[in-house]
C-alpha cells in the first residue's frame, strides 16, 4: 500500500505541474514591472514589442489591441510607416484598442 500512495503522489504532482507550466509560460517576461522589466507592449495578446522606438506595422489596416506595460506612450498611426500624425495614443500602462496600421512610441 505504501508504494501506491507515493505512485498517486507522483502522478498528482506531475499533473499539477502539467496544468499550471502553460499559464505560466503565456506571461510576458518583463511585464508589469516583473521579470527582467523590460519596456513591453503586447498586441493582440500575443506579440510582445520590445523596442519600442521601431515602427511596428500590421499587414493592412485594422482594430489592434495594444496592451502597454511600458512606462511610454505608444502612439498609432494610419500609414504603413509610422509616418504621419498619429491617429490614437495608448498612454504607459494603459490597455486600448485602435484601428490603424503601425505604432511605436516615438
Amino acid at each position: 500500500m505504501k508504494h501506491e500512495t507515493y505512485s498517486i503522489a507522483a502522478v498528482l504532482a506531475v499533473a499539477a505541474v502539467t496544468a499550471v507550466a502553460p499559464a505560466a509560460a503565456a506571461f510576458p517576461s518583463g511585464s508589469a514591472g516583473l521579470g527582467d522589466g523590460r519596456q513591453v507592449v503586447i498586441v493582440d495578446n500575443t506579440l510582445e514589442l520590445t523596442d519600442l522606438d521601431a515602427c511596428w506595422a500590421s499587414g493592412f489596416p485594422r482594430d489592434i489591441r495594444f496592451d502597454n506595460r511600458s512606462t511610454r506612450d505608444f502612439r498609432v498611426y494610419s500609414s504603413p510607416d509610422c509616418s504621419g500624425a498619429p491617429v490614437a495614443t495608448v498612454t504607459a500602462g494603459h490597455t486600448a484598442t485602435h484601428y490603424g496600421w503601425s505604432a511605436s512610441a516615438r
